[in-house]
């Protein structure tokens, strides 16, 4: 079973965050809650976490990308 990692609700105002940097790749093992990437809102930085434990699939979104929050950045592979 495939799960969509989408960016997390950051702040009332922020409606997009540049992904900063990738902390696992592609066919890492994540656990559930664990950071697997970092992005940046207007004044903050910010953790998305892995919804569950499983295999980091595919990478949705690069490094320096604007990505809206509620926008999808990677794919995890479950059970």
């Amino acid at each position: 079973m495939k799960i969509r990692v989408k960016v997390p609700k950051v702040g009332l105002t922020v409606e997009e965050v540049t992904l900063s940097t990738w902390e696992k790749q592609e066919g890492d093992n994540v656990g559930a809650d664990e950071t697997i990437a970092t992005v940046e809102g207007d004044k903050a930085t910010f953790e998305v976490t892995s919804p569950a434990a499983g295999k980091l699939l595919k990478q949705l979104a690069s490094e320096g990308d604007v990505v809206p929050v509620g926008g999808e950045i990677a794919l995890v592979e479950i059970g």
